[in-house]
């Protein structure tokens, strides 16, 4: 099956490689050691010691909290190893993709706020360690409220609602319910990956047509279906 995880590492393969939103995060690159992409960013940062990560998830928390949607996409792809071990986590969170959701929206929702003049050292340890904080209180409310049949804040009847964390980036939200549609039997894992990579990763259905051999009128019309499936459901393509 696939999973919210699985769908921010299909989209960082096209965002990762594209050029222009380099260019837009430049004092990030820079603190990179003049990465020419942003994937080029993400393996700066993987093999660094800690000061010279540092510099880096410094720059994109700046621009993260200055309302920059992509700096703060960036950074959580980078703290997506740490995002994964929380998921795994807080059993009393739900199923493995409840767990994923909520550890994904609670660490974007901290990397969003996060108190750099406060706090401008160790970022991914500390956004990390205060979405733990979040996970483990939401855990708390509800082993409390179980036995009350009432849901705790930030919980529906379904298990832990991701809506409740205000702004969540509408990558994410495309994420989670592409898989939930994919659970559900609404639309099929290949629908849901077509989706994904055109959408979200930004890759053109001529490119995609181009790559699997496929016809552009087919890929439009499944496209077309699907999403249609999804906005029956409430979701909104801008």
């Amino acid at each position: 099956m696939v999973s919210v995880f699985d769908l921010l590492e299909r989209e960082w393969v096209g965002l990762g490689a594209d050029d222009r939103a380099a260019r837009r995060l430049p004092e990030v690159c820079a603190a990179a050691g003049a990465a020419p992409t942003l994937a080029g960013v993400e393996a700066f940062v993987r093999q660094a010691g800690g000061a010279e990560a540092d510099r880096v998830l410094v720059a994109l928390a700046a621009r993260s909290v200055e309302g920059e949607a992509l700096a703060a996409r960036v950074l959580l792809q980078l703290l997506l190893p740490g995002v994964r071990r929380l998921a795994r986590t807080w059993w009393a969170l739900g199923d493995a993709e409840e767990r994923a959701a909520a550890a994904v929206a609670a660490t974007y929702d901290r990397i969003r706020r996060y108190p750099l003049a406060r706090r401008p050292q160790r970022v991914a340890a500390n956004v990390l360690m205060d979405a733990a904080a979040d996970l483990r209180r939401a855990a708390r409310s509800a082993a409390l409220v179980a036995d009350s049949g009432r849901p705790a804040p930030g919980w529906d009847a379904g298990g832990w609602d991701p809506a409740a964390v205000e702004a969540v980036h509408p990558s994410v939200e495309l994420a989670e319910v592409l898989v939930d549609a994919v659970a559900d039997g609404l639309v099929s894992h290949a629908d849901a990956e077509l989706i994904a990579a055109s959408r979200i990763a930004g890759t053109s259905l001529r490119e995609i047509a181009r790559r699997r051999g496929a016809k552009l009128r087919t890929l439009q019309w499944r496209r077309k279906r699907a999403e249609a499936v999804l906005a029956g459901g409430g979701f909104a393509f801008a």
